[in-house]
């Protein structure tokens, strides 16, 4: 298919934009030979970063235009020839194989770590020596970008290790698309055989994905808007490989896939992981959901039964740190304090250092407005840190309603839900960190009102269960 006007003159004026930085990266190239040929390390060496920071812009971007055009006009040609079935529009959807998006990862997190450290070392090797003889101490500050970057590619070897354990897993699927209100089938294949204690745990998630801009700045969230959870414990071994079964049912008021609008995205993705010594597993892939004539249809017989069987009854992971007891037609439960440890070491060491810094501020001479912005915010994280800590939730299901005593190590008012003024008792995605969402425990109330019975709880049939002992308390078994 032959490019459009338009892809001509875009691609025309970046090729125009970009010259310059392949020029520039030319010259530095060959500046930095020169040096190297007469001696002059230290010279060499300053020249070939420039060499590869506007070499690495110019001909990298370049390289990606030109691919990103070739793929244009692969999905332009698909969508002709299938312009009512949009997942044929993608080549990995259409055959029903899709790779895990690892690899990818990997490679961005490697480009950026290389972009990154090239400015955050060079930039004070040459800034520093100067700024401090002149006196200048909040010159210091520009470390922490090496120190940031460090991290960066600390992230990198990360997945590259993973990469090179586990290879690129692949997700073939048995429903191409996966239909709303029927279900999505597939098996996930890795490159090795993985046997973890606890079994895969597999989500499917519905995303939606806004880039938003605000002058040369852009930020990306994703909120998430539907998700299903299973723990896989019957994988097989194929060959070398791992086969993990994946079945879902889709809801029938779910939104289909849609990457019309590149700033405003519904991606429908499958994650898996694996805790495991050493590197842990981990996979994902975005996979088609659409809308079709089936959906109004019912499952048939034997497509019910290629879903997966019902998992076994829940127990409680002896891990857990949340203490239930149960009588009848009474439900106590108890979420102790600090019992999401990672999370409160994490934003712990972060308060730290954003402490830190606030503290050292007026010795570097900032403006006084510096230090009080950082405390304002510091004050925030320090709230975030006490709790992480010292929060405890303390909830009482019976006959006649629900008692919730919530507060820092047990101290804290209590709040009685008469029976008749709770209309549900739901569950919600409180946050998400990384691949792992925390679910918290919604009350709703007759009056339109809310209230939360249990935060932050990252293991989602926990989460269930905890709701069904509530329930159970209430004497609402069976209903709802």
């Amino acid at each position: 298919m032959k490019t459009t006007t338009q892809e001509k003159i875009a691609i025309g004026c970046l090729t125009l934009f970009l010259l310059p930085f392949c020029a520039v990266g030319i010259g530095a190239a060959v500046a930095t030979a020169r040096y190297a040929v007469v001696g002059d390390w230290a010279q060499a060496a300053l020249t070939l970063v420039f060499a590869l920071l506007f070499g690495g812009v110019g001909f990298g971007m370049l390289g990606v235009a030109y691919y990103g055009l070739r793929r244009a006009r692969a999905a332009r040609e698909l969508q002709e020839r299938h312009p009512d079935e949009p997942w044929l529009w993608r080549t990995d959807w259409a055959t029903g194989r899709i790779e895990s998006s690892g690899r990818h990862r990997m490679y961005r997190a490697w480009a950026f770590a290389v972009f990154w450290n090239l400015i955050a070392f060079t930039v004070p090797i040459v800034v520093l020596p100067e700024a401090l003889a002149d006196g200048e101490k909040l010159a210091l500050l520009i470390l922490a970008f090496p120190a940031i970057g460090l991290i960066l590619l600390g992230r990198a070897i990360y997945l590259t290790l993973r990469h090179r354990k586990y290879g690129v897993s692949v997700l073939r699927l048995a429903t191409v698309p996966g239909v709303v209100g029927r279900a999505l089938r597939g098996v996930i294949l890795t490159d090795s055989w993985i046997r973890p204690a606890d079994g895969f745990p597999v989500k499917l998630l519905c995303v939606n994905r806004v880039v938003s801009r605000s002058g040369n700045r852009r930020s990306v969230r994703e909120t998430v808007l539907w998700e299903d959870a299973q723990r896989v414990t019957r994988a097989h071994q194929v060959g070398r490989a791992t086969a993990i079964p994946v079945g879902f049912r889709l809801p029938a008021d779910a939104r289909e896939s849609d990457a019309s609008d590149s700033s405003d995205q519904i991606i429908w993705r499958v994650e898996t992981s694996a805790s495991v010594p050493g590197v842990d597993f981990g996979a994902s892939f975005d996979v088609p959901v659409f809308r079709t004539a089936e959906s109004e249809e019912p499952l048939t017989e034997e497509e019910a039964t290629a879903l997966p069987e019902s998992e076994p009854e829940f127990r409680q992971p002896p891990a857990s740190r949340i203490e239930v007891r149960e009588r009848p037609q009474r439900a106590e439960i108890y979420f102790p304090a600090a019992r999401n440890l990672g999370f409160a070491v994490g934003i712990t060491v972060f308060f730290v250092i954003w402490t830190a810094v606030t503290f050292i501020l007026p010795g570097l001479g900032a403006p006084i407005i510096f230090p009080i912005v950082f405390g304002l915010f510091g004050l925030l994280i320090g709230y975030a840190v006490v709790t992480a800590w010292l929060l405890t939730t303390h909830v009482i299901a019976e006959a006649s309603g629900i008692w919730i005593r919530s507060g820092l190590l047990g101290f804290g008012g209590v709040r009685h839900i008469p029976a008749d003024d709770i209309d549900d008792i739901t569950l919600d995605i409180g946050s998400r960190a990384g691949n792992r969402s925390y679910y918290d425990i919604k009350i709703q109330r007759a009056n339109g009102k809310r209230v939360y019975a249990g935060r932050a709880i990252p293991d989602r049939r926990e989460a269930e269960w905890l709701i069904e002992r509530m329930r159970n308390g209430l004497g609402l078994e069976g209903e709802r």
